[in-house]
């Protein structure tokens, strides 16, 4: 039993159970609001063309109620049988209302859940359209960096070597520089020699 009472009472703290509670009773008064329209409203308007006072009082007598008189007492001896279409009519009227007003409720439901949708994927669009603007230009500017980087390293070693090509130069003409000062000499002592 106290197993029973621990389900039921998990039931009832349910969402749902508390948003059905809330949808029966929002029915059962849009429901009274329905019956107070087609009462007040529709059926004196319906009846008023048929010569009745109320949709409800509408009817064809199958077989009409028989009764007898005894002593000045009326007693109903055989109940009337009828077709009440009249209620009936009534009830569709209501029904119609009510899926009226139900659909007309869905549609709006529906516009406001597919607009919201539409304005959740555009925005998710423009965050992913944006993240992967900022992807691609973090990217381009990693490789501009690269590019860079290379060309930096090649202006240095462009330039390493023209300093050798400059250090070889210098040294090839102090070389010669050095060999014709030392033929000048040799010429030299040759000539003070003779």
């Amino acid at each position: 039993m106290k197993k029973f009472f621990e389900e039921f009472k998990k039931f009832i703290k349910r969402g749902n159970v508390v948003d059905m509670a809330v949808g029966v009773a929002v029915a059962s008064a849009f429901t009274a609001i329905v019956n107070a329209f087609t009462k007040g409203f529709i059926s004196p308007l319906l009846a008023m063309l048929t010569g009745e006072s109320t949709l409800d009082e509408l009817k064809w007598v199958i077989k009409p109620e028989v009764v007898e008189v005894v002593d000045g007492v009326e007693t109903v001896t055989s109940a009337e049988v009828a077709l009440l279409w009249g209620s009936f009519v009534h009830a569709i009227i209501n029904f119609f209302i009510v899926a009226l007003a139900l659909f007309t409720v869905m549609k709006i439901v529906a516009s406001v859940r597919a607009r919201a949708e539409k304005i959740g994927k555009e925005v998710r669009n423009r965050f992913s359209n944006e993240d992967e603007k900022a992807a691609a230009e973090a990217e381009r500017a990693k490789a501009e960096a690269e590019a860079a980087e290379r060309a930096a390293a090649e202006a240095k070693a462009e330039e390493e070597r023209l300093v050798k090509e400059a250090e070889e130069a210098e040294r090839a003409r102090l070389e010669r520089q050095e060999t014709l000062l030392s033929d000048i000499r040799d010429l030299l002592e040759d000539i003070l020699a003779k």
